[in-house]
Parts: C-alpha cells; structure tokens; sequence
C-alpha cells in the first residue's frame, strides 16, 4: 500500500446502496463479473470518443482491451483495461458517493418489488458496488490518460470507509480492479466459471476479453466483432435479449428486435429494440433517448436525439455509421445531412417493423400499443412525411368494442362503416366509462353506428392532423352541427314537427340559463335522455377545456347549447307547465336543474354543487310527500 492513503467515509447513500447490493438486490452473485467488464468496455470507449481531439493519449498504444488474471490459490480475480482511467477525485466522486441524479433517484423509488430484479442497479450506473457480494477486500488501481497526476490506489472491504491516495509505482494509463474474494467464493478464481460468465453476459462487448487458458497462455474468449455488425442470421434469440438488458440497460425481454445493416450510398449498421414495458419517466422532457451513436465502431454519444423523432423515444439501441465523421458533436449533428438520411431510413424500419407486426401478430401489436400508443400518436401531428404510415398504426377503443383490450384502426372502421355513413364519428373524453355512457351517443347506439372512443390526452391534439382518413372526414359527436344525412332523416323529421311545440320552451329557457347556454333547441341524437351540451364546430370542447386548464393554460370562457329532448317525459311535463303558466318559478328551478344533469352526464361537476343539492332535496321531499289529498 503507497504510504499516503487517506481514509475516508462513504456517502451516506453509497452505504445504503453497498448494503442493498450486498444482502438484497442481486439474486445471482455472479453478475458482479457483468458489471466489471461492462465498466471496462465503458471506459474504452470514453477513451476512443476522446482521442478523436485528443489524439495523443493514444500514444502509447491503440491495441484497447480487457484482461482477466485469475489467481485459484489465493482466490484472487483481476481485471484490466487499458481505457480512460480516473484522477483521484474522479474516483472519490465515482465510487465513494453518488454522483449521478439517476443514482439517487433509483435509490429513491427502489421498492420491495423491485430488491430483486438484478438488472435495475447497472442502469444506474452504480454496478461497481455488486464486487462486495463475493469480495473480502477490492482494490483500484488507476491512471487517468492524458493527465500529469499520478496512479491513484483505492481499496476497501464494503463496510463503511475506504482508502484512497497514490501509488509509490506508476503505471499506464487505464483501471485495474483486484477483487480479493471471501473464503467460500474461489469459484470465481476458476477459469471455467469465468470463461461461462463471459460468453453468458459479456460476448457483445465491442472489445477483446482475454483470459488465462489451462494451457498457460492468454487467449480471447468472446466474439472480437460487435453484435450490431454480425449479420442477424448467426445471432441467437437469447443474443439478443442478453444485450438489450446488459448492454441497453433494458429490463425483462424486448418485445421487439430490429437488426439491420444498410449498403450502397449510405452505409451503417443498426440494432434497435422496443422494450416491453414503458419507462417511468417516458414524459419527462428531460429523460435521455435510448438510441448510442457509433461511428466506425467508435463511441461517440449515449443519447442521439437527432436519429430518432420524439414520438420513438422509447426505442433502445445502437446505430454504427462508416460515413460520419469521427469528431461530430450534437451541434453539427443537427445540421448533418447524412444524419437526417440515416434518421429517415430508421423511421421507415421502425414503422414497417411496427405494421409488420400489427399484421402478423395482433396480440403482440395489442401489447406494445397499451405501452406506446399515446407516444406514437404524437408523430401525426409532427411527423407529417409519414402520416400515412402512421394511420395505419394507430388503435383506438370504441363502441363497438366489449372492453377497453377491444382495439380498432382506421381502416377497421372505414371496411365496417354502413353504406350510407358520411363520416367517422368521434367523442372524446378521459375514462371510457364515463364516455360510453355519454347522451350524446343515443342516437348512434340506436342505428349501431360506431362512435371511435378518443381517451388519451394527445387525442384532442391529433385529431385535427387526422382530419379525414380514406376520403371520409372525423366529425365530433359532441358538437352542434350534426348531421348523419340519410341516416337522421326520421329524426330531423320528426324534430321539425317538435318544433313549434316546444319553441317557446325553448325561449323560457335559453332566458332562464342566459348566464351559462348560448342557446336552446331541439335535439335530434338525444333518446333516452332529456338534454345535454354541445358545442359549435370552432369551440373548445370541455375535455380540452379541463386538459388546458391542467396545464395551467387560460381557456377564453364560452357558452355551449342545451340541446332538449322533446320524447323525454320531462320536457314534456315542463312544456304542459309552461303552457298553462310561463311564469312558473318551478320552471327557473327545472331548467337549472335539467343544465346540471347534462354537466354530469359529461362527467362535469354542477356549476353551483350546493344549490344543485338544494334543488334535488327539494324534488325528492315533493315526491316523497305523495298526492296532495
């Protein structure tokens, strides 16, 4: 040990995750052999991103590699990479605390359901940690490449301090761990163990591990070429699924795996997976992209948000180009044609992979839309080159539907349209309970007339940039100008004969509500229902009126129709009342009355919930008194 070691505390939240790691989150103590290699290929190629402006902290070698000595006897495991290295603080920073938000935030929301899933704590990027399930005492060795400070040593046995200083000895650039392993864990000092373990977890990795063989010599024993250049052909089911979770930080299985390598005038290699599961964070604006770029299999960033749009932000992957310049930064990425060429081909295999899939696998196509569909949608309204595509892909819930699995596209809907159907009619709203309910689908149950249920908030956004699909426009079944052409005609018919009987009603009314209605008339698509609410065609609707509101956005005040059923016994009642008295006060009572039951029935609160009490208790106190004697 170098003569200056300083002993210091770790971080109260490293303890917590030391202890985590150690007594509960990993099942399989053997990954700790996954999480070493991985940070030793991290740091090659944080080495090769830098050389490209750096290009002489190379100078003593381009030949980056992993090495694994293992000592049986004396039960010691030893891995070395040539790569970045560490200063002193950066190994403090790095190792003694949590330096990374999302390591503090995995420690925030790790619950009891999640203490065994053995892949969450590598996507935080604190894998290092897991060498104390099987380690009495782990040493670090470092030189930071390109820096005048000398070898740093760290070393501790997982408890609650560390030490750390500068070696007497230097050494090249890169990081050696020598993992001092307990007396009842030698089995990870055996070269069949490790040589499993690496082509179990680590055989994607884009650098040469080398191993001990029994023969006495040093030999690589994973594949020397990266998974994303190894054509799809030779690569395995369980391939695939090893490198999503150890090398994409993905959880579980993909669902689905999109491997492709393009030849001729643009030349790349990509490998890109659709999780099963959405992530917590799929609308935080601030969450990073899953996709890494690459460039003559060089690293050069893990979050290119310049190849995929934000609505396919939940892809993971890799994309490797030979025509990309070696020193590319974001900013001239956003202005690179090549990339826009490359972004385009990858929408179009994500979108055919998607279509494919919706064909030949519905069920499966059911599953990634219950995870993904609301960010799909957002391509309609800003990806408008492949809008077609997109329509194919979208599912909504309707009315035609059982329950909320019951999943309809566009092109459903327009091959079971009845022949004399003018339109695809719409309502939105936030729970299909609620909307299915709705007064203002009446007339459209009574003709089985499907009515497309719009639920996710995206929907009132999108469904402008939809406007018509195959000739056929979207009309909105809760707005004022509905018209079903032949198929109303009884109604409109017997709606012109209502007319004259209930237009003076009509009048009373609109005068009693003139505060909160722009008007009072007859309604055609109400049947079991005595009134409800519409709005005009260039209104705001009420659901995107609480969506505005939600969002802390000003919505302009507007008055919307009371639109009345003339078949409805009420009405009928209050017309009888009206004619033999139309100054009748119970007739202000009931009209207020008959306004909040059509806010209800939208799932809207009263506009005066005590006085709505009040006028309810006094009906009931009515009926419940009987016939005057």
């Amino acid at each position: 040990m170098a003569p200056d070691l300083q002993r210091m505390e770790f971080q109260t939240e490293a303890k917590q995750l030391l202890h985590l790691v150690i007594h509960s989150l990993y099942q399989h103590k053997e990954v700790f052999v996954r999480e070493l290699i991985s940070n030793a290929s991290d740091a090659l190629d944080k080495l090769r991103f830098e050389s490209i402006t750096n290009p002489g902290i190379l100078s003593d070698g381009n030949d980056l590699s992993i090495r694994i000595k293992l000592d049986k006897k004396a039960k010691i495991f030893t891995i070395t990479d040539n790569g970045i290295g560490m200063t002193k603080d950066e190994v403090v920073q790095n190792i003694g605390t949590i330096a990374r938000s999302g390591s503090r935030a995995f420690l925030d929301k790790l619950t009891g359901d999640q203490k065994s899933d053995s892949n969450l704590i590598g996507k935080f990027g604190v894998g290092f940690y897991s060498v104390f399930m099987v380690a009495a005492r782990t040493k670090v060795v470092t030189k930071r490449a390109g820096s005048d400070e000398k070898t740093v040593v760290w070393e501790s046995d997982g408890s609650s301090d560390y030490s750390v200083g500068y070696a007497e000895e230097e050494r090249s650039r890169g990081t050696e761990v020598t993992v001092y392993l307990k007396e009842d864990e030698g089995v990870y000092a055996e070269e069949w163990q490790i040589r499993s373990l690496i082509k179990k977890y680590s055989d994607f990795i884009a650098f040469p591990i080398w191993l001990p063989s029994d023969k006495g010599t040093d030999e690589v024993v994973n594949e020397s070429k990266p998974i994303w250049k190894r054509p799809p052909a030779e690569i395995t089911v369980e391939q695939y699924e090893l490198f999503f979770r150890h090398s994409l930080g993905g959880f579980d299985k993909p669902l689905v795996t999109i491997h492709s390598q393009a030849e001729g005038v643009l030349e790349f290699s990509s490998l890109l997976f659709v999780p099963e599961k959405a992530p917590f964070d799929l609308f935080n604006i601030e969450r990073k992209h899953g996709v890494k770029l690459y460039v003559k299999r060089v690293f050069i960033m893990d979050d290119c948000k310049e190849l995929l749009p934000e609505y396919l932000r939940f892809i993971k992957g890799i994309v490797d180009s030979e025509d990309l310049p070696l020193n590319v930064s974001r900013e001239t990425l956003q202005h690179n044609p090549l990339v826009a060429r490359i972004g385009k081909s990858l929408v179009g295999k994500v979108l055919g992979k998607l279509a494919d899939l919706s064909q030949s696998e519905p069920e499966k196509y059911a599953a990634f839309w219950k995870q993904f569909g609301p960010v799909l949608k957002e391509g309609l309204h800003t990806d408008h080159e492949d809008k077609e595509k997109l329509l194919d892909l979208v599912r909504f819930q309707s009315s035609m539907g059982e329950t909320a699995d019951d999943l309809v596209s566009l092109k459903q809907y327009r091959g079971r349209m009845r022949e004399d159907q003018n339109a695809i009619y719409y309502i939105t709203g936030e729970r299909r309970d609620i909307v299915e309910k709705s007064p203002h689908l009446e007339l459209f149950k009574n003709k089985s007339i499907e009515v497309l249920y719009l639920l996710d908030p995206i929907d009132e956004w999108i469904v402008q940039d939809i406007y018509n699909f195959d000739g056929k426009q979207l009309k909105s079944v809760v707005k004022a100008d509905l018209d079903l052409g032949e198929l109303g005609r009884e109604e409109k018919e017997e709606m012109t004969k209502a007319e004259s009987t209930f237009k003076k009603l009509a009048e009373r009314l609109k005068n009693i509500l003139a505060d909160s209605v722009k008007e009072v008339r007859l309604s055609m698509r109400l049947k079991d229902s005595a009134g409800c609410l519409v709005a005009d065609e260039h209104d705001m609707g009420v659901h995107m009126e609480r969506l505005m509101k939600a969002m802390g956005q000003e919505t302009p005040p507007s008055k919307r129709t009371l639109e009345i059923n003339p078949a409805h016994p009420l009405i009928v009642n209050m017309n009888a009342v009206y004619e033999k008295n139309a100054t009748d006060p119970r007739l202000d009572e009931w009209g207020k009355l008959l306004l909040d039951m059509a806010l209800i029935a939208e799932g809207q609160p009263p506009a005066d919930p005590p006085s709505y009490v009040k006028r309810v208790n006094q009906l009931l106190v009515e009926a419940s008194a009987g016939p005057a004697k």
